[in-house]
């Protein structure tokens, strides 16, 4: 008999502890301390901000994903910018596994993927990007290190000029404060910022112009 919520795998991971792949009448997703990490719930955050990127920046040519997951965000891209050159990094290797198996991960064209620590990527990589999407999570919470201002300062000098980086936040009652926060900190680096709230989330889309 077909449950609503079936767990196809659980895999242990030194990063993220327990990932859990589960598939209901809406699609697969797979969860870290019950929230999504990747799958249909994860795009249906991003499509409203990776709509409003489309109309400020049509023409991409280049995008980073920092936490690329089970590869639901870079799949999302596809839609919009196809063929588009991707460079996706994360640092658990079995989230990326579970993506390839799970999900669409496998299928999304000109990405390459890097299994590496997001922070110590960015602060040595000399690539610049016309498009970068912050989407760190471990379970419901954002590491520490990037929510710095060090780090927002190292993904602004990612971007190519006249670029755009966007991050995702939790936005329920709980994490509005840390969110106002990080805002406060994100308008210190970039000259401009807007933002959508999708879900129980908002989306950060600051521009830079240098």
């Amino acid at each position: 008999m077909w449950k609503l919520v079936n767990t196809i795998e659980e895999v242990e991971s030194p990063y993220n502890g327990k990932i859990k792949v589960i598939k209901t009448l809406e699609g697969t997703r797979l969860l870290v301390g019950g929230i999504s990490q990747s799958g249909w719930l994860v795009k249906r955050v991003w499509k409203s901000a990776l709509k409003k990127i489309k109309k400020l920046r049509p023409e991409i040519k280049s995008i980073l994903i920092l936490g690329l997951g089970g590869g639901s965000v870079a799949e999302l891209v596809e839609e919009y910018w196809p063929g588009v050159r991707k460079v996706g990094i994360d640092i658990d290797p079995h989230m990326v596994d579970l993506g390839r198996k799970y999900l669409r991960l496998g299928e999304v064209s000109n990405l390459t993927v890097v299994i590496a620590d997001a922070i110590f990527w960015i602060k040595k990589s000399p690539e610049k990007f016309d498009l970068i999407l912050v989407d760190v999570y471990k379970g419901g919470d954002i590491p520490e290190a990037f929510r710095t201002k060090e780090f927002i300062k190292n993904v602004q000098r990612h971007l190519k000029a006249d670029s755009i980086a966007a991050f995702n936040h939790l936005y329920s009652y709980i994490e509005k404060k840390d969110a106002e926060e990080f805002k406060n900190k994100l308008s210190e680096v970039f000259p401009a910022m807007t933002a959508v709230t999708p879900e129980a989330n908002i989306i950060f889309i600051c521009h830079s112009i240098n």
